[in-house]
Order: C-alpha cells, then sequence, then structure tokens
C-alpha cells in the first residue's frame, strides 16, 4: 500500500460511488468549519469536472517516499546550499531540518500536514489550519496555493527546470521516463511532479486535494 493523493475526488465518486460521495461531503463540512473558525471561506467543492490532464506518471507513492520531497522542501526554505541527496541507510524523515520545519517554523504546508490522509483546498492562507475539534480527517488544513508555492521553491534543488512558474515540458517528459535509480534524486522528482501536477488542477479547477 501507499499514499493515494486525488484531486475533483467528489465529482469523480457521484458517478461511481453514492457512499464514498456522501462520506467525502461529511469530511468537507469539517473542512469548512475550520477555515470558518479562521475567517476564510468557505470551499464549494466541485460536482462536475472536465477531464483533467495529469501529466505526472504517479498518481500515488510509497509512503516513504513523500519524506524524501519533505526533507528537500525543508532544505529549500531553510539552507538550500547544504542541501545534499539522502545517504543509502539514511531516513530522510529523522532530518534535523525536517524537525526544525515541525517543531520551531510549523507554516510548512507540504510538511505539517498528515503524511497519509487529509485535505488541501484552493483557498491561499498563510498557515497550516489545526482543527481544534479533532474532527477533520488528518487534523491539518493546507492550502493549494502555498503547497505549489513551496514545490516551485524546491524545484532548483532537485535540477527541475521551471518556465513561468511550472516545470517545462522537457522536464516533465524526462522525470516520467527516469528509471528508478537513475537519478540521485529520482524519489524526489517524481513526487514533486506528482504533487505539482494535483496542486497545479487544484487551484485550476477550485478542487481540493486529497490524501488517502
Amino acid at each position: 500500500m501507499g499514499l493515494s493523493v486525488s484531486v475533483g475526488s467528489l465529482a469523480f465518486l457521484l458517478n461511481h460511488d453514492e457512499e464514498g460521495a456522501a462520506g467525502t461531503r461529511e469530511d468537507l463540512v469539517h473542512v469548512n468549519r475550520v477555515l470558518q473558525a479562521n475567517d476564510l471561506p468557505a470551499h464549494v467543492e466541485p460536482e462536475e469536472l472536465p477531464e483533467l490532464s495529469h501529466r505526472a506518471d504517479l498518481g500515488g507513492f510509497p509512503y516513504g517516499w513523500l519524506h524524501y520531497l519533505r526533507r528537500a522542501v525543508a532544505y529549500a526554505r531553510q539552507a538550500p546550499r547544504e542541501f545534499r541527496p539522502v545517504a543509502e541507510g539514511e531516513d530522510p524523515s529523522q532530518d534535523d531540518r525536517i524537525d526544525r520545519e515541525l517543531s520551531v517554523l510549523m507554516d510548512s504546508h507540504l510538511i505539517c500536514h498528515s503524511d497519509c490522509e487529509g485535505y488541501y483546498v484552493p483557498i491561499d492562507f498563510p498557515d497550516p489550519l489545526y482543527d481544534d475539534e479533532d474532527a477533520l480527517v488528518g487534523g491539518i488544513l493546507g492550502s493549494s496555493q502555498r503547497a505549489q508555492a513551496e514545490l516551485i521553491q524546491t524545484a532548483p534543488l532537485l535540477g527541475i527546470d521551471l518556465t513561468d512558474g511550472g516545470p517545462t515540458k522537457t522536464i516533465i517528459d524526462t522525470i516520467r521516463d527516469e528509471e528508478y535509480g537513475a537519478h540521485p534524486l529520482g524519489i524526489e522528482r517524481k513526487v514533486w511532479l506528482s504533487l505539482y501536477e494535483k496542486f497545479r488542477l487544484s487551484v485550476e479547477h477550485g478542487t481540493a486535494v486529497v490524501f488517502g
């Protein structure tokens, strides 16, 4: 099993799984409760969407892969010149830079979020939002815009070329075609592209990103 990351969940479930759609609607009630508690507008999840074009080759990935990207994000935010690939046998989740994000800074939308479930919504707010009632799936709500901005900030560390704030077609095709182990930052690049595409679609179509 691994982490699945999806967009357009409600629209899909309304056509394929009524019970699942009902569960998603319940989740969104808590999403909007948290937004309202922080004086933010409600998120209105689309019930119909066009076919979404996802340019990454991964819709999900092993849970442990997320920590490789989170480590890169932490270095991009704190010490980009110190960034190096994860050493063999090293656990990226135990890096001191990630610990600083979680215990001191606490404002990264990609790092300060559940690594196995939860929501991001296409509403721009500065810090991740915590649910005082502990009823929101994952407990923390992220902003798609802020998460996307963190990915853009991290791209240069991973050798990902950008144009107009997004990856070039050449780098998208390169990452899609990379075999595992072919690049020293291959895991980070694969996860980066998968998440970038989800957050891009989230912002463009007004739909939540769901970790599950």
